[in-house]
């Protein structure tokens, strides 16, 4: 198994045309050789995939990464947010999506992978 730390920093929107460092994700999930999500060595430990989201004007949150209804979600306090990750490689300079409980669809760069 190889566990990576991933860090999400929002990229450009309309409201912050530059990305923000400061509104992120945390990520821990474990890559295979490809660096693709290893779903079996998720589903061996899942307690292991952990998220933490920053976000500038909101308390710190954590959670887990779980499989719901067909989706990768990060869960944090409740609240879902679901990780719309395809069948690519999770690397560096990567952009993913993520749907906001609020049904916004918000992208993400992938800044960090250690």
């Amino acid at each position: 198994m190889n566990w990576k730390s991933i860090r999400l920093e929002l990229a450009s929107t309309g409201d912050f045309p530059a990305g923000s460092v400061s509104r992120a994700y945390l990520v821990r999930l474990p890559l295979n050789d490809e660096d693709k999500l290893d779903e079996a060595a998720l589903q061996l430990a899942p307690t292991k995939a952990t998220v933490r989201r920053h976000w500038s004007n909101d308390p710190d949150e954590r959670g887990f990464v779980v499989r719901a209804n067909g989706h990768w979600s990060l869960r944090c306090e409740g609240k879902d947010r679901l990780l719309q990750l395809d069948s690519g490689p999770i690397r560096l300079g990567g952009h993913l999506s993520m749907i906001e409980p609020n049904g916004d669809i918000l992208p993400f760069k992938i800044a960090s992978v250690r």
